[in-house]
């Protein structure tokens, strides 16, 4: 059964100007600017299963509310704790799961969720591995490197595009955007890059940036790099990274381009 907030109307209708009580709301992080959307890997998948939802619905109808998560608007906070969270009519939901099961009984053209344990499993301590590496709880590069290698081997030997087979699944729209996230963060702040020897996770990297859902709900390098920057930064580094224009990383090495092509 699905939470039906009844007391919450009158903050959302202040929140929600349009009225459609059809369509559904998703609040995200905002960027530095209070305005473009930032860089959250939890809201970025959501995000992004929504416009795969929208490319498969033809009544499927969304928009996207960026919220400076250091200072909400009363009218936010009287909705919800914590970003992601999705309304829908007098639903409102801020768990990632409880999101893709409502989004899968909801609209049911494409179902986003698919069992398949071993796939779930290849990929559960990657982000781990690099939040503490990032961190600074460890300073072992080679536990995320063998994290990576996992994923890698997997999926060269499943031979499938995505990482439940040739459909994409919830676990895609997880696993992209932490993989952007290790992708440019690791490599801006700890000089780590994923190998180029791991051929077959760079493929399904590039399976992502082919896809316009992905390309639309990612968010700039820039916003990653400030999502983990260390306090430490200089106030000059900072800055100029917020004043930078916004780059986005959504290529693979000509090196594994040529192998594949």
């Amino acid at each position: 059964m699905w939470p039906i907030m009844q007391n919450k109307a009158s903050s959302r209708r202040s929140l929600l100007t349009d009225g459609d009580d059809q369509k559904v709301h998703l609040f995200i992080k905002a960027g530095r600017d209070g305005r473009s959307k930032g860089a959250c890997p939890f809201c970025h998948d959501v995000f992004l299963k929504l416009l795969i939802k929208c490319e498969i619905e033809n009544d499927f109808n969304f928009d996207v509310i960026t919220i400076n998560r250091k200072n909400p608007p009363k009218e936010f906070k009287e909705i919800s704790k914590k970003l992601p969270t999705l309304v829908h009519g007098d639903i409102f939901l801020n768990d990632i799961d409880d999101i893709e099961d409502y989004l899968d009984s909801s609209f049911t053209n494409y179902k986003l969720s698919r069992q398949d344990s071993e796939a779930f499993k290849v990929q559960s301590n990657v982000f781990t591995r690099f939040t503490y590496l990032i961190k600074d709880v460890t300073n072992n590069p080679q536990l995320l490197l063998d994290e990576l290698e996992k994923i890698n081997t997997f999926l060269r030997q499943r031979g499938t595009k995505y990482m439940c087979g040739n459909e994409i699944t919830g676990l895609d729209c997880s696993l992209w955007p932490k993989l952007q996230h290790i992708r440019v963060a690791a490599d801006y702040l700890l000089h780590l890059s994923i190998p180029v020897e791991y051929s077959s996770l760079w493929r399904y990297l590039g399976s992502a940036y082919e896809h316009e859902a992905f390309v639309k709900s990612c968010p700039s390098d820039q916003e990653i790099v400030l999502h983990w920057i260390r306090h430490e930064t200089s106030p000059k580094e900072y800055l100029q990274l917020t004043k930078e224009e916004p780059k986005y990383s959504l290529d693979v090495p000509i090196a594994v381009y040529k192998h594949f092509h």
